[in-house]
């Protein structure tokens, strides 16, 4: 079960709820709730000791005799052709009400002598007038004052205007609200009881079944007393006003929550499979796998450098290094300055698009119209920065450029004595060629079996730098993989770090946002 709340913290709920909702859900009914939470806090700071009770109803209800009769002295204009309130008339029990009044726009005021009440009773024009401006202050004054005395005619008490557009929207307001059924005098008493009865079964479908309705007539003085202590009763407990504030935060919580389709729940979390998709979408379009084909092909050339047959490696230096193609041979001089040329076309960010609209798809399903629409627009605007924004994190990212294993030096020593074995044997040999070309004594050669070892140094130390390549760049194709499988790994932390802060967290703060709007809007519903 839950428990009740303070009127401050639900206001202040229904206040959050209003920023979190800002450019999500219908301005028209965020800016008439910010208008009713402003009216709150402005009619909290003016005569908070007052209780301010207006006289509504339509033309001809008598509201006027009804405020002549309660005050005892005829104070409002009545008229027996076409009898209509243009301007409020505001009666005063006291002094101090005169800036409240002022806020209210009351022109016409009237004060009696101080009887400790605190009431300030108001006769509003009619909510049905045919001048625009009068109704238009009925409306806004019915919005601000602290009690409601509903006087109706049994002509028109089951008009439908009245019903649907004031007394039904105001439903929340009951605790407030008084029904007053006016010229009972002119009812037979076995009508007057058929008309209270319809009275108060209307009353209950508009949500106000626990109104006090009252049978008045102005004419008689019947039922004027009785009204006169239920109005000085509301105005003496000086809490009208947080209640009447109450049951308005109540009102323009459900507006608020109408306008987001009921506020459903929905799943924040977003599904594993859609952001492993859009992560993976993403890698295609900054060219993760064309930089990985780059770093293994890099690896093989530097390691050709370093292991490769001594008289042929030369050659691998004569190719480009695939990073440089890329413009990814060196770190960039600072962080997020640097770019590549890897081109990726409209298929690839059609694929992010394609995999972000799942995801937020996915994600936002559930969410009130205006808030999805919302969420999927933001999301599509930021595919193309966050593809674009991959570029420089990639050129950040370590792809091993440097790198020289152990093994490459130990094989290059290697590579070197067997290239100093041949070249000495070869040596030997044309030593002993030249000797014998200039007919000088030939020094007997020492042997390795049936061959002579300068042969055996020169054949051995090449057939030994060919297999020392050979072995080499078996092994460089296993490093050059594990190196890309490593560099792999970082490009995808690079991207998915990418696609976490441009799309990814964007939209987990938009569901958090609504969360929190939800949670905000249920706080401001307990009362």
């Amino acid at each position: 079960m839950m428990s009740a709340v303070g009127l401050g913290e639900r206001q202040e709920a229904l206040r959050r709820a209003l920023d979190l909702a800002d450019g999500r859900l219908s301005p028209l009914v965020l800016g008439q709730v910010g208008g009713t939470l402003t009216r709150h806090v402005e009619r909290a700071e003016l005569a908070p000791d007052r209780t301010v009770v207006a006289l509504l109803g339509a033309t001809g209800s008598g509201k006027s005799s009804l405020l002549n009769a309660l005050v005892g002295e005829d104070l409002a204009r009545t008229a027996a052709t076409r009898p209509t309130t243009r301007e409020p008339l505001a009666v005063s029990w006291g002094t101090g009400a005169t800036a409240l009044l002022d806020w209210l726009g009351v022109p016409e005021r009237a004060e009696r002598a101080e009887d400790g009440s605190g009431l300030v009773l108001v006769d509003l024009p009619d909510i049905d007038s045919t001048a625009a401006r009068h109704r238009e202050i009925a409306n806004r004054m019915s919005e601000a004052v602290d009690v409601l005395v509903w006087v109706l005619d049994p002509q028109k008490y089951a008009d439908a205007v009245v019903h649907q557009q004031f007394l039904r929207p105001l439903a929340a307001n009951a605790d407030v609200t008084l029904v007053v059924l006016n010229q009972v005098d002119r009812l037979e008493a076995s009508t007057r009881r058929e008309v209270l009865a319809d009275l108060t079964n209307l009353l209950a479908r508009d949500g106000l079944g626990g109104v006090p309705v009252l049978a008045t007539s102005a004419r008689t003085g019947e039922g004027v007393p009785e009204l006169r202590s239920a109005v000085a009763e509301v105005a003496r407990g000086r809490r009208a006003r947080f209640v009447r504030a109450s049951g308005d935060v109540t009102r323009a919580a459900e507006q608020v929550l109408g306008a987001a389709d009921g506020a459903p729940a929905v799943d924040t979390a977003l599904a594993a499979s859609a952001r492993e998709r859009l992560v993976r979408a993403a890698s295609d379009a900054a060219g993760v796998p064309a930089i990985l084909d780059a770093v293994r092909a890099d690896h093989l050339r530097r390691a050709r450098r370093h292991v490769g047959w001594i008289p042929v490696r030369w050659l691998a230096g004569l190719r480009a290094s695939p990073l440089k193609r890329l413009h990814l041979d060196r770190a960039p001089a600072l962080p997020g300055t640097g770019r590549t040329s890897v081109v990726t076309g409209v298929v690839q960010e059609a694929a992010v698009r394609s995999a972000a609209h799942e995801l937020v798809g996915a994600a936002t399903r559930g969410l009130p119209d205006g808030w999805r629409i919302t969420a999927v627009e933001a999301a599509y605007t930021r595919i193309p920065v966050a593809v674009d924004g991959l570029d420089a994190r990639i050129a950040d990212t370590d792809l091993e450029r440097h790198l020289r294993p152990a093994w490459w030096r130990v094989l290059g020593v290697l590579q070197w004595l067997a290239f100093a074995t041949a070249v000495a044997g070869g040596v030997w040999l044309g030593v002993l060629a030249l000797l014998d070309y200039v007919r000088l004594p030939v020094p007997e050669v020492p042997m390795v079996g049936v061959f002579p070892l300068p042969t055996v140094l020169l054949l051995g130390g090449v057939l030994l730098g060919i297999l020392l390549a050979g072995l080499g760049m078996l092994l460089a194709r296993v490093g050059a993989a594990r190196s890309a499988a490593r560099v792999g790994r970082r490009l995808r932390e690079t991207v998915e770090d990418g696609v976490t802060e441009r799309l990814i967290a964007p939209l987990e703060e938009e569901l958090e946002d609504y969360q929190l709007f939800r949670e905000s809007l249920g706080l401001a519903l307990r009362s």
